[in-house]
């Protein structure tokens, strides 16, 4: 969190960085959450606004009891929200995430480096000799592998005779979501090949997913006890290695097998911005059948009010329930602290909200609470 860059538009690291790619993949378990962020404005993607933007609340006159300031006084309005500074899996490259779930011309075998006495992470000039960096990157690959296959390991690409073409993931997958069957069971030794003729293992990625459901909504649940308001925005540059149809069934995968042992005490929507595959829904309502009283609906009809601002009036149970948006960012890039307004969605975020000064890299607090 401390490392990041500036900011890291379609870069991972490269000469002098602090962070190498597989702990930025790393970082694809860690769920940094601002429990309490001022928005002035909300968030919309329009071509009115140049872009991203947000659509403002404004400026309100108030009576002050002051009486050493003037009778009225303008007062920005804000909107309370969380912000949950969860990443994609970020397969925007070729070298994070699908260097870590993809099978190479020879077995990748797991390696617990927790249990390894004395192993610790590399300082940061030592990252920037490539053999010793390439040589850490490759512990750190051997100990997710360990912990997110059954194996422990990876095999080879040419051992998999007929993996699963792209299409055929897709149909598995989504049979898993809408069955009964064990879904660690289902997707153990399950290999598919993308469009890029690479081979990933889908039970690796679905763990993935898993963790990170799993660690922001036990995040959620413990800071909103008054109830959640849960938006999700599906990936779209950092799917491009993977594509966002094989991504997104992944994470609604993962939702189900997590809402199947769980409940979900605090949640009261879960918002899914569907512009990309409208039918999708169907699948998020499978996923969440078990969260009975929570309602799944489109992203976009929570953004019906005046000028499209957030209105939950048509949900009576999410009254006074905080609403949470994400910023979408990578493991790399603290974009949110330094890209403009239109640039993408953290630029949207950092540049009307309190997130950048809450999540600033040199806050002596910024991890201080851990869920």
């Amino acid at each position: 969190m401390r490392r990041k860059k500036d900011s890291a538009l379609g870069v991972k690291f490269i000469r002098k960085d602090e962070i190498t790619n597989m702990e930025g993949a790393l970082h694809t378990f860690v769920i940094p959450v601002v429990p309490r962020c001022e928005m002035i404005g909300d968030y919309r993607y329009s071509a009115e606004l140049g872009g991203h933007g947000v659509v403002l609340f404004g400026d309100i006159d108030v009576e002050s009891g002051d009486k050493k300031v003037k009778p009225k006084q303008s007062v920005r309005l804000t909107r309370t929200v969380v912000m949950s500074a969860s990443i994609h899996m970020d397969f925007e490259g070729l070298g994070v995430m699908l260097k870590v779930c993809k099978l190479d011309s020879m077995e990748v075998l797991g390696a617990d480096l927790g249990s390894q006495e004395g192993w610790k992470p590399l300082a940061v000039e030592e990252k920037h000799d490539e053999t010793t960096r390439s040589e850490y990157d490759k512990m750190l690959h051997q100990h997710m592998v360990f912990h997110l296959t059954k194996d422990r390991k990876l095999p080879s690409k040419s051992s998999i005779k007929n993996p699963m073409s792209y299409a055929e993931a897709l149909e598995f997958l989504e049979d898993v979501i809408l069955g009964d069957e064990n879904i660690s069971e289902a997707v153990f030794r399950k290999y598919a090949k993308l469009h890029n003729k690479e081979v990933v293992s889908l039970e690796l990625l679905f763990n993935v997913a898993f963790e990170q459901a799993r660690n922001e909504f036990s995040a959620l649940e413990a800071l909103c006890p008054q109830g959640y308001v849960y938006t999700y925005d599906p990936a779209s540059i950092f799917a491009l290695a993977i594509k966002p149809p094989l991504l997104n069934r992944l994470m609604i995968t993962a939702f189900k097998d997590l809402s199947n042992y769980n409940q979900f005490k605090n949640l009261k929507i879960f918002a899914f911005n569907n512009y990309a595959e409208p039918g999708i829904l169907s699948l998020v309502s499978k996923a969440l059948e078990k969260q009975k009283g929570v309602y799944v609906v489109d992203k976009a009809q929570l953004f019906k009010g005046p000028e499209w601002k957030y209105n939950i009036s048509a949900f009576q149970q999410a009254e006074g329930a905080m609403l949470v948006i994400h910023n979408n960012s990578d493991g790399f890039g603290q974009n949110i602290e330094t890209e403009g307004e239109s640039g993408s969605l953290d630029g949207a975020i950092g540049s009307n909200s309190s997130a950048a000064a809450s999540l600033e890299r040199n806050r002596e607090d910024l991890l201080k609470f851990v869920v």
